[in-house]
């Protein structure tokens, strides 16, 4: 899809993803491994490969600590907060095109999911002004209510800046790293922002690993990188319809200093958490944008550009 100088990249494949977004002739601001994906363009769907590193932009369901508690297909998962469930990340979804005169609307269809209870629906419509609309639906498919949320996650590059706005410190909290050798991040809070450099200055560990969990108090967050901002909005709920192990927005690092290829940070939201009667739907939007940006690179600029060129000017239709 290209319009208004943005282009993006979806595929139907790996539970349908966004494979590229970025300014035209700019470098995709969301990082995805082409070469994987030619490599194993249909993985099979079981846990063993439902981790694969595609990257992109997907949805899960949400919390992380239930994705294995409601199935009976894998017992020896029950408990296990990953890997995460492949009829979301892995599978083909049934695709369409909305029509000749809106060729930049794509909507997909998944399959049921045994594991949630499940199916999603997604839709990608890009606008002339260059805002792209990323929905997704998630149905109950059984007969006994479930309880979930939609969680959006957004691979960017490793070496960009993310941000997104809080009140203070006590906004912000973390999860230790994966493994005890790997130094977790840390946030810097101040002005009503939280931010992390992506410089890897001061990282003494192979790895810089973790996630910060954040209580937004707009409804957007924001990354910079490849001469690119990206800015992503969406409805801000109240902190009670969050599901307390989860933040509306999620930054997650995986750096390792000199290997940019096997490093990510993850950019994610977290719908209001639902129980679904059978047959009942719910639905989680974000609205994207891109812009070049070639001003100065702290924080006060960068800001800046987002409140009063991006945020200002509402291409999304949304304030």
């Amino acid at each position: 899809m290209d319009t208004g100088g943005v282009s993006a990249l979806v595929t139907n494949a790996f539970g349908g993803r966004v494979a590229a977004f970025g300014v035209e002739d700019y470098p995709s601001v969301v990082k995805f491994d082409m070469d994987l994906a030619a490599a194993d363009p249909r993985p099979p769907v079981d846990p063993a490969h439902a981790a694969a590193p595609y990257m992109g932009a997907t949805v899960w369901a949400g919390p992380q600590s239930d994705w294995w508690n409601h199935q009976s297909d894998h017992p020896e998962l029950a408990g296990q907060g990953w890997p995460p469930d492949p009829y979301v990340s892995l599978v083909e979804m049934a695709g369409e095109m909305a029509g000749e005169t809106d060729g930049n609307r794509v909507t997909l269809t998944g399959p049921e999911s045994p594991v949630s209870g499940l199916q999603l629906r997604k839709e990608f419509a890009l606008s002339d002004l260059g805002c792209l609309t990323v929905t997704a639906e998630a149905t109950n498919i059984r007969d006994e209510p479930v309880s979930w949320d939609l969680w959006n996650v957004i691979r960017v590059q490793p070496d960009a800046w993310v941000f997104a706005p809080v009140g203070g410190d006590e906004d912000v909290r973390y999860t230790p790293p994966n493994r005890p050798e790997f130094q977790p991040p840390r946030l810097s809070v101040g002005d009503g922002l939280a931010y992390a450099d992506p410089s890897l200055a001061g990282v003494t560990a192979p790895r810089r690993e973790g996630k910060a969990f954040l209580t937004p108090s707009e409804g957007w967050m924001a990354g910079f990188v490849d001469g690119q901002v990206f800015l992503v909005t969406f409805d801000l709920l109240p902190e009670s319809a969050i599901h307390p192990e989860q933040g509306q927005v999620e930054f997650y690092f995986s750096q390792a200093p000199g290997d940019p290829a096997s490093s990510v940070i993850e950019m994610e939201t977290h719908a209001a958490y639902r129980t679904l009667a059978p047959g009942e739907t719910m639905t989680a939007t974000q609205y994207w944008l891109v812009a070049p940006y070639d001003g100065a690179w702290d924080k006060a600029s960068l800001v800046a550009f987002v409140r009063h060129r991006l945020l200002a000017t509402d291409a999304c239709g949304t304030h």
